[in-house]
């Protein structure tokens, strides 16, 4: 039960953790389109870990876990977001004879507060969080929570 409330936890926080990597960005400051973040992390971290944005804006990053609704994706020299998520469905499954355990979570998320390249939009969408782990039934479980989400994004209005 230990586990279900660790691993569940961890996967609500993750969603949307330290590792920076480089990357690079493109974007004119009207473009509008679809905007996709990508991020496979290590269940037994602490939440947070490498993302990707493709779509209007491509760079690599890294995600910090400010809240269990709340995240913060560093992009570095590119600039930041704050991301804003909330689960809608989750699903659990437990196996306790070979101490495994999954998970999908579905929800969406909302983001704003940029600097850098993500200044002066916004956007939103929905995301899935998938996980796994073995050696479940431990203190120590092994696995990967893999988070994906997508929607628009959009320049801010400029109108007073």
């Amino acid at each position: 039960m230990r586990l279900r409330h660790v691993l569940l936890s961890g996967a609500i926080v993750a969603t949307t953790g330290a590792m920076a990597l480089g990357g690079s960005v493109s974007a004119g400051r009207t473009a509008v389109g679809i905007e996709s973040f990508s991020s496979v992390q290590d269940i037994s971290g602490n939440g947070g870990g490498p993302v990707t944005a493709s779509g209007v804006i491509n760079a690599h990053g890294t995600d910090t876990v400010v809240s269990a609704t709340e995240d913060t994706f560093d992009f570095g020299a590119q600039g930041k977001i704050t991301v804003f998520h909330s689960p809608l469905s989750n699903v659990q499954h437990v196996n306790q004879k070979q101490c495994t355990f999954s998970f999908t979570e579905r929800g969406v998320y909302v983001f704003g507060n940029g600097t850098g390249a993500w200044a002066n939009y916004s956007g939103s969408g929905k995301y899935t969080v998938q996980g796994n782990a073995t050696n479940a039934c431990g203190d120590s479980p092994v696995g990967t929570v893999t988070i994906t989400a997508s929607g628009p994004i959009s320049p801010l209005s400029t109108d007073n």
